[in-house]
């Protein structure tokens, strides 16, 4: 029993470090960027809508004899999300986002006679933007490319159990934003966010996905 516990809080604390050397290496990449865009002028903050589509990868179950780590094979998993993100922007091209997610995992396959299981639950997000323009401010569409990244905490319930578990993550979410300025402050956005979870029952789980997030510029 105490060597569970020790076992855990071990885990709890490499859980902890990485997670905070995740956020001081966001901090020391976005400062240069504002420093950067100092002097432009913003744009307003905007909210956003999306939907997304992703393959996860499950692997490593923790709590085995070593003796077992090449008969729990990595397994993929549909993953469906639903999101909303509050983007405020800073400067000109950065921009620090809010944002919720619902989102629902997929049981794996039955081969080998075992499977990872479902599960579903909300997540918190937090990231910072940066972006730059591909057109010229007189074309009627204008393209901004740019990338996010950023933490995500995720809270989730294991299906046909009552069980409820947290794991942080970390992702970084390419997009690209298609703005027509006749359309009085909507735009689009295509993404690929690309995330990594830290979970403890876990030694590998991360996903990459698809998405279209629909924007609406605040007055």
């Amino acid at each position: 029993m105490v060597a569970d516990r020790l076992i855990i809080r071990n885990i709890n604390n490499n859980m902890a470090r990485k997670t905070t050397l995740i956020v001081l290496l966001l901090i020391a990449v976005v400062l240069p960027l504002a420093a950067v865009d100092a002097d432009e002028r913003p744009e307003r903050p905007a909210l956003g809508f999306g939907i997304l589509a992703a393959v996860a990868v499950a692997g490593d179950p923790v709590g085995y004899p070593p003796q077992y780590s090449e008969f729990f094979t990595p397994k993929a998993q549909a993953v469906g999300a639903l999101s909303g993100l509050l983007d405020i922007p800073l400067f000109a091209s950065l921009s620090l986002g809010i944002g919720f997610q619902l989102h629902g995992t997929t049981i794996s396959n039955y081969s080998g006679g075992w499977v990872y299981r479902s599960h579903w639950g909300g997540a918190l997000r937090v990231s910072a933007a940066y972006g730059f323009e591909l057109t010229r401010p007189s074309r009627p569409l204008r393209l901004k490319l740019g990338a996010s990244a950023g933490g995500s905490f995720n809270f989730d319930l294991e299906s046909l159990t009552t069980l409820f578990f947290f794991y942080p993550g970390i992702f970084l979410e390419p997009y690209l934003l298609l703005d027509n300025p006749e359309r009085e402050r909507r735009s689009i956005a295509l993404v690929m966010p690309v995330d990594y979870y830290f979970r403890r029952d876990l030694g590998f789980y991360g996903s990459i996905g698809i998405g279209v997030v629909r924007r609406y510029t605040l007055r």
